[in-house]
């Protein structure tokens, strides 16, 4: 009787978990912090087109790489490479999985 309360404790904090998630990116999405960064980046974007149109206009010599600003940071690492390993076998999977599944009531409805 005892493990079926551990199991089941679990459960609900895994679902209270994946709720808070949800919760936390909603006020994300609803509070504009995505657009912010996207408005950010254009801006950015922006001002380089703006000085390399000066730069044009003053005569001077223009190489594109000094207006291209690379904020990309890659935080990949192992750990990250194994989840997006896992994630796109589990895709193909589920994928193949579901074709099977059409294919096997095409089998019976035809």
């Amino acid at each position: 009787m005892e493990k079926k309360k551990n199991a089941g404790a679990y459960i609900l904090k895994g679902v209270l978990v994946l709720f808070l998630l949800y919760i936390s990116l909603t006020i994300a999405i609803e509070t504009g912090y995505y657009e912010a960064k996207l408005s950010e980046k254009t801006t950015i974007t922006n001002e380089a087109m703006e000085q390399f149109e000066k730069d044009i206009k003053e005569g001077k010599e223009v190489d594109i790489t000094d207006y291209i600003t690379d904020l990309h940071k890659d935080y990949s690492n192992q750990t990250t490479k194994a989840g997006v390993a896992f994630s796109n076998t589990m895709e193909s999977i589920m994928s193949k999985g579901i074709g099977e599944v059409i294919n096997i009531f095409k089998m019976l409805f035809t």
